[in-house]
């Protein structure tokens, strides 16, 4: 039976919830906005399958991958304009499209309508603009990982995309892999609070004197490399801010509204189960400027052959240069290692609890002027 007592041990994948037999575990809400398990004990049968699919207690054996044979490559589509309506490169878009002409579905995360996330299914081309760019939140996966397996023995190819975690708890719930599936994780700095971000939007709805109609975590106005928070009203009204100036990305960034499991991610080792892994390729300038016209380029890790094989289908369409993993994706990245929870975490969701707007909340993440000296000493230390 699933019971957690340490929520740095669940990711809120919901693989328990789905597998039940007896339909005794239902998702709750806690008061951080984040999903746990609770299971009903009085109907619950002690059959143990909530523990077996468990990604974050099996995650030994679901992490199987050899980071040795990792394809790493750095890649943007040919289509500007797919690039621009995209995240990073626009890879996601062309893995999709791929897929569905081949008589498939895939499964991703999308706004639903409160502007909070949750998995979806496509099945054409149309729908895929629903599940284009990223969501700085945890989905709801719902029965998606159901769907997935309902899919998968009728004989259609599916695509599922997500977190780590979330790829993990679909291998988990299915219990074995299956020819006919490609999973796709999307490199994760963390996932923060629904409940935070819908709170920033009721100020913003408040502020602008009217409903959101349209949010864009990663509008390219301003440029890849500084992106910013773009919200549409229904007014007409927009609202749009670099990520170092608005509140909401300043509270996700600095790590004081993640999720718990968050800090002690058992899924960021490049021995993660996906078939691909998929991201922004940060430093791109660095170390391969001619990859860099501030429009985006992803970062593309393939894990297994079927990654690869699918990768193959589209080079047409790419502009893409083989790299190695530590230059392409340094051990210190965020989406590598797991990250430091803010020393306000706590103290942040006591005031959000207690009904603190954003406005206020957002100023726990300013660090005090000990902490400012500190980190100046220490950079002074490392020139030296």
């Amino acid at each position: 039976m699933i019971h957690i007592t340490d929520k740095t041990q669940c990711c809120g994948c919901g693989a328990c919830e789905q597998i039940c037999p007896k339909h005794c575990i239902k998702m709750i809400v806690d008061e951080e906005g984040f999903w746990y398990p609770k299971v009903n004990e009085t109907e619950c049968t002690k059959c143990g399958l909530c523990e077996r699919v468990c990604p974050v207690l099996n995650a030994k054996q679901i992490n199987c991958n050899d980071v040795s044979k990792i394809h790493t490559y750095l890649a943007y589509s040919t289509d500007t304009d797919l690039r621009m309506k995209s995240s990073s490169g626009g890879m996601f878009t062309l893995l999709a499209e791929q897929v569905l002409s081949e008589g498939g579905v895939v499964f991703g995360a999308a706004f639903d309508e409160k502007f909070l996330v949750h998995h979806i299914k496509v099945e054409d081309r149309d729908g895929l603009s629903a599940l284009r760019g990223s969501k700085y939140l945890q989905s709801r996966i719902e029965h998606c990982y159901r769907e997935t397996k309902e899919e998968l023995l009728a004989g259609r190819k599916v695509l599922f995309t997500g977190t780590a975690c979330q790829i993990a708890g679909l291998y988990g719930y299915l219990g074995k892999d299956h020819e006919n599936l490609i999973t796709v994780d999307v490199l994760c700095h963390g996932v923060p609070s629904p409940a935070v971000w819908r709170r920033y939007l009721d100020e913003q709805e408040a502020l602008y004197g009217a409903a959101v109609r349209r949010t864009f975590f990663r509008s390219k106005n301003s440029g890849w490399k500084t992106f910013a928070l773009l919200l549409e009203f229904s007014n007409n009204k927009a609202y749009e801010s670099i990520l170092s100036k608005d509140r909401f990305m300043q509270m996700f960034l600095r790590n004081i509204c993640l999720r718990p499991s968050c800090h002690n991610c058992k899924f960021k080792g490049m021995d993660r189960p996906s078939d691909i892994s998929i991201g922004d390729a940060w430093g791109v300038e660095k170390h391969s400027p001619e990859m860099d016209d501030n429009r985006g380029t992803s970062v593309v890790l393939l894990h297994t052959s079927k990654g690869i094989q699918l990768f193959d289908k589209l080079r047409a369409d790419l502009i893409c240069k083989v790299r190695d993993l530590d230059t392409a994706l340094p051990p210190r990245s965020d989406s590598r290692k797991s990250v430091t929870p803010h020393y306000n975490r706590k103290k942040f969701f006591q005031k959000f609890t207690r009904g603190f707007p954003t406005t206020k909340l957002v100023k726990l993440t300013n660090p005090t002027l000990l902490r400012r000296v500190l980190r100046k000493g220490k950079r002074i230390v490392k020139k030296i």
